[in-house]
């Protein structure tokens, strides 16, 4: 027996399997029921007559056979994407789902007003938004675009970089004045401090002055450890510590007196947002119109050329703003 065009969804399935390590992964992305999955993969056997997976209750690896007809089968599956991608690109009006990933506070802030806008322009338009601010694979969750600070160095991505901002030491008025003594980073070492888990508590924090001094600051403790910028403002504003944090994020609290800048002539690293998406050659016009829109958003919040993950109303500010296709 062998393969026809009528088993090309066969060897589609199985490649996702391979690409995302698991049946459950591959039910996801392609949004099929994990029994479907196997089902595929056992029928895609049975017409090849050769066993592709040897499984286990815990894994499934690949046979020899599997890796030959995986190296064949990918190259069909980027053909076949690509194909896509370019009729995609020619069309007028986006179609599909667009899947953007972003942290958080970027997500609600920046991405949501941008997909939003292209929503209610384009009707068939669909989107889903992957809100995390642990690290997102692009590639390893099919996603069109992942908005994020600092660009991974991936050749496998295309950067755009949006803006830049630069970190700052923040506190509660009432830490502050506690604290009010210390005249230069290294002095705030035995300070209490919010940090997020995935930065080690006693990784070093690099900062300059306005007359050219530098300092390295690594707090000996953190007092509090939360994974979201959101929840980090909350604490700092309820005096549970010191946080470095992006400037503009916390741009309103500053202005409503609710957190302070500690040490206002040290200035910590340049942080640069940039929206990343797969090297390709002809992205879909989804992606490019989203964009465009994530463009129109930082120039219309006020924040273009900075990193924008500032407060609701700011980014709120574009649906004030009359909608162009």
């Amino acid at each position: 027996m062998g393969v026809s065009t009528r088993h090309l969804s066969l060897l589609v399935t199985f490649v996702h399997v391979c690409r995302n390590g698991s049946f459950t992964g591959a039910a996801r992305h392609l949004a099929m029921s994990k029994a479907q999955v196997s089902a595929h993969v056992r029928a895609l056997e049975a017409a090849l007559g050769v066993r592709l997976l040897d499984r286990t209750t815990r894994r499934a690896a690949l046979t020899q056979a599997g890796r030959d007809v995986l190296n064949a089968a990918e190259h069909m599956v980027t053909a076949i994407a690509e194909v896509s991608r370019v009729a995609e690109s020619k069309e007028e009006a986006p179609t599909g789902v667009l899947k953007v990933g972003a942290s958080i506070e970027v997500g609600a802030l920046l991405v949501a007003p941008a997909v939003a806008r292209l929503c209610l322009l384009y009707p068939n338009l669909q989107a889903e938004l992957l809100l995390s601010d642990a690290r997102t694979d692009l590639i390893e969750h099919g996603l069109d675009a992942v908005v994020s600070v600092n660009a991974p160095k991936d050749s496998a991505l295309i950067s755009t970089r949006l803006g830049t901002d630069v970190e700052i030491i923040v506190a509660s008025p009432e830490l502050a004045r506690i604290w009010q003594t210390a005249s230069e980073p290294k002095q705030l070492r035995d300070a209490p401090w919010i940090a997020h888990p995935s930065i080690p508590t006693s990784a070093r924090h690099y900062f300059r002055n306005q007359r050219g001094g530098f300092q390295r600051l690594s707090p000996k403790h953190a007092r509090v450890l939360a994974n979201t910028g959101d929840a980090i403002r909350s604490l700092v504003v309820g005096g549970a510590g010191f946080a470095v944090v992006p400037r503009q994020m916390v741009a309103d609290d500053m202005r409503s007196g609710r957190m302070v800048r500690v040490l206002p002539t040290w200035f910590g690293r340049k942080v640069v947002l940039h929206a990343c998406i797969p090297s390709r050659s002809h992205p879909p016009m989804r992606v490019k119109l989203f964009l465009t829109e994530l463009r129109n958003v930082f120039r219309i919040s006020g924040f273009e050329a900075q990193y924008a993950a500032a407060a609701p109303r700011h980014a709120l500010r574009v649906f004030e703003q009359p909608l162009q296709r």
